[in-house]
């Protein structure tokens, strides 16, 4: 294949980005790369945030954004009909390289039709072969040409496979330091006052986890509420959840008339609520290592399938979910999973970290994390690793 560096047209990048965390990094990694290559063409997977760094969207991720083995099944043939179409734009469009970011089953095989193609393949995350299936390192570098991954001790367990891999860090380290604000500046934007208690509900982005997590975290802000009526209660809400649908869910939930008094639905602002909080509330994943970085204490919570919460206990060979505690090695967060993510059991938990000793204890743990994480510049790495490929696409 001849690529457009080769006959001097301008260079075409295709992204796959199937989650929230992954279309904010596809959106900064596009404005990366076109400070290296102004004339870049970008488009492929993604979402409201690529598209705003001026990705075309060929599919959007709202249609492919499930988690679990039932959920993906459910809806095999979404997902089935959009790969299709990012395959059809891989032959439209040759573009020189396929950066997949993370959405590791789309994308592995969405990268396996690139290669057979001829077209170089940049992967942005490692599958977590240090959690479960570890077999996966030894075939992965049949699917991607270079493989960047989060965190340094990953790097071995791929190269040892024959696959070039380059340690570039989290990008959520720059990410945080530059759009997460202070305390004091979130509350000033928020409208509240410095000594109101202030507690985040951040149920996730995904419509399945939202709609099993809301209830119970709604059941629960409302026994914090009867414990303390000054509390005030904040809810984000994610760009791939409508206002009416999200409204529709916390209706029948049939909250009483002081907890909606005392619940804010934002449009966004997740890092602000975050820095507002005095305690958080929030579903396991990106957001929960978001959290830690700005150091709010939190609770995390998650329900998936009961079918795939059975498969996963007998895969998984770590002892956490939450990021924060993957991270750490140890719990410093509380998680609730499945039957133990109750209203009677979070209260407690989010009670302890609302006094002063817990809340102490949690942030010293959670200082912790930005020092495992590494320096800055994740994206700045990975832009001059994808551009590198791009320019010399014979590598």
């Amino acid at each position: 294949m001849n690529s457009s560096t080769e006959t001097g047209s301008a260079p075409r990048v295709m992204l796959a980005a199937g989650e929230a965390s992954g279309d904010m990094y596809a959106a900064e990694l596009i404005t990366a790369l076109r400070r290296r290559l102004p004339a870049l063409q970008a488009f492929g997977l993604g979402g409201a945030q690529s598209r705003a760094a001026g990705m075309e969207t060929i599919v959007d991720m709202d249609r492919v954004s499930v988690m679990g083995l039932v959920e993906v099944i459910r809806h095999y043939p979404d997902l089935r009909a959009a790969m299709n179409e990012m395959v059809a734009a891989l032959d439209e469009h040759r573009p020189d390289l396929l950066i997949a970011v993370d959405f590791q089953e789309f994308n592995q095989r969405l990268a396996r039709a690139a290669r057979a193609r001829g077209i170089p393949v940049l992967f942005f995350v490692a599958p977590q072969v240090w959690a479960w299936r570890p077999g996966r390192a030894r075939h992965f570098s049949q699917i991607a040409d270079h493989l960047a991954v989060l965190f340094d001790f990953e790097k071995p367990l791929f190269e040892r496979h024959g696959l070039p891999t380059t340690h570039v860090g989290h990008p959520l380290i720059d990410l945080i330091d530059r759009e997460a604000p202070s305390r004091n500046t979130a509350r000033g934007q928020l409208g509240l006052s410095d000594d109101t208690p202030v507690i985040g509900l951040l149920p996730g982005s995904r419509h399945g986890e939202i709609e099993r997590l809301l209830p119970t975290f709604l059941a629960t802000a409302e026994r914090l509420l009867a414990a303390d009526g000054t509390r005030r209660f904040l809810l984000p809400r994610a760009g791939s959840v409508k206002p009416e649908w999200l409204e529709r869910l916390i209706t029948a939930t049939a909250p009483s008339t002081e907890l909606r008094e005392a619940l804010t639905v934002l449009d966004g602002s997740s890092r602000s609520v975050m820095a507002a909080s005095d305690a958080l509330l929030v579903a396991s994943g990106t957001a929960s290592l978001e959290a830690a970085l700005i150091g709010t204490p939190m609770v995390i919570a998650y329900r998936t399938n009961a079918l795939t919460h059975a498969i996963a206990r007998r895969l998984v060979r770590i002892e956490h979910i939450g990021l924060p505690n993957i991270v750490l090695g140890r719990e410093a967060v509380p998680e609730r999973i499945q039957q133990d993510a109750t209203p009677d059991r979070l209260v407690v938990d989010m009670e302890a970290i609302l006094q002063p000793a817990g809340a102490t204890a949690q942030c010293r743990d959670l200082a912790e994390i930005r020092d495992r994480l590494g320096a800055g510049g994740a994206l700045e790495r990975l832009a001059d690793l994808a551009a590198g490929m791009i320019k010399s696409p014979d590598r």
